[in-house]
């Protein structure tokens, strides 16, 4: 069972962005490097129950490209805009699962996580720096009953849906 505030996919809270960490698997094409990676929080409508990294968020995330294809960490790729250099590139992943199982009380709650990451690179071969945001959207899919998700009944959020955003920037490392 997944715990409400988890990204609902393999390693945690906003799976895209932490999964750094989660697995040494080498990425497709081109190894871009490791970028030491610094978020400034631009909107919370989830509350201050659920977990999420803060104002302030450092964390590494790693980049490689093959083709027209950019990779960031193991968990998310999109597609190049034109040359690697100055390129914008959105990507988005969501993940379902169940955050409370059937317990008599409330629910199934069956939540979707979806994580929209747009990144600029910056210029140099590989890049030297970046500018992005990324954006965490949490909602329960039809016919779920997450009211006890809600913090006004003891769960992490003030309300269903709601997002999380973070404004990035990005150096080499």
């Amino acid at each position: 069972m997944l715990a409400p505030w988890r990204s609902l996919g393999a390693c945690g809270l906003a799976g895209l962005i932490v999964a750094a960490g989660c697995d040494d698997t080498t990425l497709p094409g081109m190894q871009l490097g490791t970028y030491g990676v610094t978020g400034t929080q631009t909107s919370n409508t989830c509350g201050s129950g659920v977990p999420n990294p803060g104002a302030t968020w450092t964390f590494t995330a790693t980049m490689s490209e093959d083709g027209t294809t950019l990779y960031w960490n193991d968990s998310v790729n999109g597609t190049l805009s034109g040359a690697l250099v100055g390129s914008t590139v959105s990507m988005t992943s969501t993940a379902t699962g169940n955050v409370d199982g059937t317990n008599g009380v409330m629910g199934p709650c069956t939540m979707d996580e979806v994580t929209d990451l747009t990144v600029t690179l910056g210029s140099g071969s590989p890049p030297g720096t970046f500018t992005g945001t990324a954006t965490y959207t949490f909602s329960a899919t039809s016919g779920s009953n997450c009211s006890d998700q809600l913090s006004e009944n003891g769960g992490s959020y003030d309300m269903l849906p709601c997002s999380f955003a973070y404004s990035l920037t990005g150096s080499l490392q």
